[in-house]
């Protein structure tokens, strides 16, 4: 709500033939100032950066699990045309793209912007991750 939208407001509660009209503009003011110190520039900083580094801390433990826990890869499907994917290749791009995309939103943040799809990107990389590992680790049990 803009600051216009807020006076406005503030005026026509303060013209109603209620008793109280003081009181649904010191209500709007109240939310006012709470959404103020909710979207002020350190808290949104501070959530940005606690993201990043929560998502470090994520990927960072699907990685290390991934190479303490090795599994077996997946056998290449013959191709007609004689192309296939090295197995190496398809475990090794989820962990790249999270740092890649980790790497860009923190660098970002440095230059003062926020890029919040970078870390959206990194989120659903390690979601994919997480799933592959959840899997093959309960195929392995059966």
């Amino acid at each position: 709500m803009s600051i216009f939208q807020r006076k406005l407001l503030c005026d026509m509660a303060s013209t109603l033939p209620t008793s109280e009209p003081e009181d649904a503009c010191g209500d709007m003011q109240a939310e006012s100032a709470l959404q103020d110190v909710i979207f002020s520039e350190v808290v949104t900083s501070v959530c940005y950066w606690a993201t990043v580094l929560l998502l470090a801390i994520a990927g960072t433990g699907l990685l290390y699990w991934r190479f303490t826990h090795p599994g077996p890869f997946a056998v290449p499907v013959g191709d007609p045309f004689g192309v296939t994917t090295p197995p190496w290749l398809i475990v090794s791009l989820p962990p790249i793209g999270v740092a890649a995309s980790l790497g860009h939103a923190a660098w970002s943040a440095v230059r003062g912007q926020r890029i919040w799809r970078m870390l959206a990107a990194a989120a659903g990389l390690i979601a994919v991750m997480g799933a592959a590992t959840l899997i093959e680790t309960h195929l392995a049990a059966l």
